[in-house]
């Protein structure tokens, strides 16, 4: 992971870029993330461009710290519904379509041999 998608992470969660004690948690979030992605667009790599959708992804991730087996709770009136991992991604999903063919509209480039 680059250091300023790491630091941007940090910002958006508030936390202090000098704090480096969630630093490996965030770190195997976003390869947790990279990994689901990869696993979504059936690819092996990506490129920086979808860092956003990588960063949103790991910050609904750790807002859900501590709670992953849980689907809602409810403490004190106080009501919480969690997405699944696939929900992570839902607003994502038609780039992610569109750009590596999952709905069948990408066309690989290739070459015909004839014989």
């Amino acid at each position: 992971m680059e250091r300023t998608q790491l630091d941007k992470i940090k910002r958006r969660l508030g936390i202090d870029r000098a704090d480096t004690l969630e630093d490996e948690l965030l770190e195997d979030l976003v390869d947790d993330a990279e990994s689901y992605f990869c696993g979504l667009a059936d690819i092996d790599k990506f490129d920086n461009k979808y860092n956003y959708i990588i960063e949103n992804v790991v910050y609904k991730m750790y807002q859900r710290k501590g709670s992953e087996a849980i689907k809602s709770e409810n403490v004190d009136g106080y009501s919480v519904t969690y997405e699944d991992w696939d929900d992570y991604f839902k607003p994502y999903l038609k780039i992610i379509d569109r750009d590596f063919g999952d709905n069948g509209t990408y066309r690989e480039k290739g070459k015909v041999m004839f014989y």
